[in-house]
This record gives structure tokens, sequence and C-alpha cells, in this order.
């Protein structure tokens, strides 16, 4: 009962990111895999692993994810980041986007402008207006209506790409098909968009600085289902074994602390993902930001099963239970008793979301005393 208590009260702030809701004809959602279920007559926010926009959306989209998918019209402005972006469809408005790997296909068709960054951007589709790229590396492959400024090392205009206005570029070598035609005049600049230095020779996009992804690994094993799970399950139960133990302690003795703090975290670290991503500079260390959340959200996760499964322990056995004492077997139920309940509607995506965020904000926590319990150094 006490776990009960534990889990659905208090979380009505965080309900919203987990479950679609309708407010003002306005849909947001959050998960690991998030799929647009139905037209959208306002705007559409979206979070996840894998974000899929699969039926029209008639305001703004909004969408941050590891994969960004737009199969489907968006009749006003596309705002998107995360590792890899595609958008195949129409945009009635403008298109701002971040992604490792950015793609406009040739079903593309951007009414208004685009503002593009990425490791490799590739546009194959129509643009009406004007396109700003920053980019290691960009493939312009379709017709741009106004004048293209690209802050890139890497530059390539292919056969069908017509330029309506001018194109100013910072590439050292771009290649241009004999049929790409750009009708205002070219020109080749030491930066674009206020940038002030060459960054050492460097661009801030080249490959070799782009943040290190590695954190999605984690995500690999959640693709074999519940064996996947269990072994993550396991892994944080032996190999890291007395963090854990530590951090589902935090749950047990300042549980409303740890909820509202992992609630906090699963706003706020989004939030700033995003804002870092408005500005050049700021790119690589959202893009850091957005590939470090899924893990962290798996890892609040287990935490919160372990506690699930201490607490489980404790009520057969009677006592108090700590680390060595919670087998895996514990652990085991406690996770697919977990998975079960969150195929409930409503309540599942809510027990989900609290679990994530009680167990994120107990790590939190178990990392700051750790840090407040260092020994200082005296003079």
């Amino acid at each position: 009962m006490k776990a009960a208590v534990l889990v659905f009260l208090g979380l009505s702030a965080s309900a919203a990111f987990c479950q679609p809701a309708a407010v003002k004809q306005n849909v947001q959602m959050m998960g690991p895999s998030v799929r647009s279920e139905a037209v959208v007559e306002g705007d559409f926010a979206a979070m996840g692993g894998h974000v899929l926009v699969s039926l029209p959306v008639a305001g703004d989209a909004l969408l941050l994810g590891g994969t960004v998918d737009v199969h489907a019209p968006v009749g006003d402005d596309l705002r998107a980041a995360g590792g890899d972006v595609v958008v195949e469809s129409s945009i009635g408005g403008d298109v701002l986007a971040a992604a490792g790997n950015l793609r406009l296909t040739k079903a593309a068709r951007v009414a208004g402008g685009a503002e593009l960054a990425g490791g490799d951007v590739r546009v194959d589709g129509r643009v009406e207006g004007s396109l700003n790229v920053r980019a290691r590396r960009l493939v312009l492959n379709g017709p741009v209506g106004g004048n293209v400024q690209a802050a890139v090392e890497e530059l390539e205009l292919g056969p069908e790409a017509h330029v309506g206005g001018s194109l100013r570029h910072t590439a050292s070598a771009p290649t241009q098909d004999p049929a790409a035609v750009v009708s205002g005049p070219v020109e080749r600049v030491d930066w674009l968009f206020g940038e002030r230095q060459r960054w050492n020779g460097r661009h801030p996009m080249h490959e070799g600085r782009w943040p290190a992804m590695g954190g999605w690994w984690l995500l690999v094993p959640l693709s074999m289902g519940l064996l996947g799970v269990l072994t993550l399950a396991g892994l944080v139960l032996f190999v890291f074994s007395h963090f854990a133990d530590q951090a589902a302690h935090q749950i047990e003795t300042r549980p409303w602390l740890a909820l509202g703090v992992g609630a906090g975290l699963l706003v706020a670290l989004p939030m700033l993902a995003l804002l870092l991503l408005f500005t050049l500079l700021g790119i690589p260390l959202g893009l850091v930001v957005m590939a470090l959340y899924p893990p962290l959200l798996l890892l609040g996760w287990l935490i919160g099963a372990l506690f699930a499964a201490r607490w489980l322990a404790a009520r057969t056995r009677r006592g108090q239970v700590t680390g060595p004492a919670v087998s895996y077997g514990w652990m085991a139920v406690a996770v697919i008793a977990l998975l079960m309940a969150g195929m409930i509607p409503i309540v599942g995506p809510l027990l989900a979301t609290a679990t994530m965020a009680v167990g994120l904000g107990a790590c939190v926590l178990e990392w700051r005393r750790r840090l407040a319990s260092r020994p200082r150094d005296t003079p």
C-alpha cells in the first residue's frame, strides 16, 4: 500500500507527459515510442526515443527524440531535434531542426524558410523561402526559392538543386553538378551567422567534435523486449549494486523529495536541451543532453524497480531488506509487475512516469550525498 501511495500521488504535473491530453485542441505526448494516434487540430508536442508523426497536424509541431520521422503534413511551423530527423511531408510554415543526421526527402515541401543544423544535412525537397544551414556537410539536391547560407565544411549541389537567390557558404572546396542552377551570385566567406572565427580550423559540427551518442547503447537491449529489460536489471543489481542500493534507500527515507527532484528533471532537461539548440555554440551541448536523457530515464526506472523489489521482499520477510538480501528473483518479479502494470490505460503511463521520476530523483540525491561526504583538503 505504501508503494501504491508513493507511485500514484503527487504526479499530476508529470501526467501530461505520458498520456495524450487534448487541451484546447493541443496534444502533448511522451514515451519510449510516440506516435500520433489521431488528427491533431491544434499544436502537437512529443518527446521520446522514437517520435513519429503519422497523421496531420493543423498547428505547430515540437518534436524531440532519438529518431524523429515526420510522415504527415504539419499546418504551421515544425521544430524538431534528435539523433536522426527525417521530414517527408508538407510543412505550412517554417522549419527549425537540429540533428546528427537531418534529411528533407523529395516529398518534403516547406512553405516558409528552413533553419537547419546537424552533422550531415541533406535537402532533396522543396523550400519556398530561404535556407540557412549550420553543419559539417550539406547536400542540396532540391529547389530553394530564396537565398541559401551554409556554414559548412563540405558543400555539394546535386543535379536537381535550384537556388532562386544567392548562395553564400564557408566550404573550402564545394562541388556542383553541371545541372545545378544558382540564380544569384555565389560567394565564399570566412564566416556566417555572426561567427567571428573559424573555431581554430575546425567547424563545431565536425564529425570528430560531435558529442558522443554512446549512451544510446543502453536502449539496444530494450529491442529484445522482456529479456533485454531483465538483463539491464541484473546489470544494475549486481554490477552497480552499492550505488543502486543506496539510491533505493534514498526513496525509502526521502520519497517525496526524490519524487519532486525527479519530476523536475523530467521536465527541465528537455527544455534545457531545446534552449541550447537555439544557439550555435549550444547545439553540441544540447545534443549531449538529448543523448543522455533516454538512458537516464531508463536508469531511473530500474532504480524505481529495485525499490519495488526491496519493498516486496521486506513485506514478505517482515523485515528491512538491504541490497545483497534482494535476490535477482525479486528484481525480476518487480520488473515484470511494473511492465504489466504499464500496459493499463491511463494508470500505466502514470506509473511508468512515477517510477522513472522517483528513481531519477533518488540517483541525484545519492550523487549529491556522495559529493558532500567527500573529504575536503585542509590548508
